[in-house]
């Protein structure tokens, strides 16, 4: 993998965890605002999805760079 895919999917990972982070943030007030339990679900739901595909690329970077 060269230097630019692994630039590529670190930048994409940050952006990731960005959203994960402010997805967190939002389940936290949705709770506090007593938001219908099925939307909160589907923020739950969103925020795994976003985990997973941070840990895969995680993964990715542990094998290309070692």
């Amino acid at each position: 993998m060269g230097l630019g895919t692994v630039n590529s999917l670190t930048r994409h990972k940050d952006a990731l965890i960005i959203k994960h982070k402010t997805l967190d943030k939002d389940i936290k007030e949705a709770y506090t605002n007593h938001i219908d339990d099925i939307e909160i679900h589907k923020m739950k739901k969103a925020k795994l999805s976003l985990k997973e595909e941070i840990v895969k690329i995680e993964a990715t970077l542990e094998e290309r760079t070692h």
